[in-house]
């Protein structure tokens, strides 16, 4: 099996929710889980910073002190013997490089800033927006069995495309657009049950 896994709501706190909290700026505070429309939310966000004068590497200062959630670390420990793990975003690589190298150093797919000569951040390249089913599609492909953990709207394609989905304290709303029921846990505990679950399905199938 290998394990991918959501960063923001699953593993760490909102990196943007910490970043509104540290400027005050309370447009910053929304996330996937209120505005679906990740464009429509990165513009916002965008112009936001620029009408405070907000550069990258301002941004980047707040997000460096970014904690993983109680736990996090260990749950990752016990995940990791159970095969790899990879961590797919809709994060920026730049704000969440700290947080993930506190969790395990485990591969980060995530899309990335675009900044002038002055730091202004004047767009993005995305990277893993709309695109993490192919991620999930393509380690299938090779034969793999899929194990997906998500939190938010940004999620659901990968959620359908993994053998089996899990949702972690979901968005409001959330579970009713995914087919199947997947299951949904609210601490690392009880993701760590549903995990010996699916271990216990996946070694009767096999037999």
């Amino acid at each position: 099996m290998i394990f991918v896994t959501d960063l923001e709501g699953v593993l760490i706190p909102e990196i943007w929710v910490e970043i509104a909290e540290k400027t005050g700026i309370p447009d910053l505070r929304l996330t996937t889980h209120e505005v679906e429309d990740f464009e429509e939310l990165m513009l916002m966000r965008i112009r936001a910073l620029a009408k405070h004068r907000l550069r990258l590497e301002d941004i980047v200062r707040i997000a460096e002190n970014v904690m993983p959630f109680p736990g996090a670390n260990e749950y990752l420990s016990w995940l990791r013997k159970k095969g790899p793990i990879l961590i797919l975003s809709d994060t920026f690589t730049e704000l969440a490089n700290d947080v993930t190298m506190r969790l395990g150093g485990f591969p980060l797919f995530a899309n990335r800033f675009k900044a002038d000569a002055r730091g202004k951040i004047v767009g993005y390249h995305l990277r893993i927006r709309g695109r993490k089913d192919r991620v999930v599609t393509a380690l299938r492909d090779i034969g793999y069995t899929l194990v997906a953990v998500g939190d938010g709207y940004n999620d659901i394609s990968m959620l359908h495309t993994a053998h089996y989905p899990i949702l972690f304290n979901p968005a409001k709303g959330l579970a009713k657009k995914l087919v199947g029921h997947p299951p949904i846990v609210k601490d690392f505990v009880q993701l760590k049950k549903e995990i010996e679950k699916i271990e216990e399905k996946k070694e009767e199938n096999d037999i």
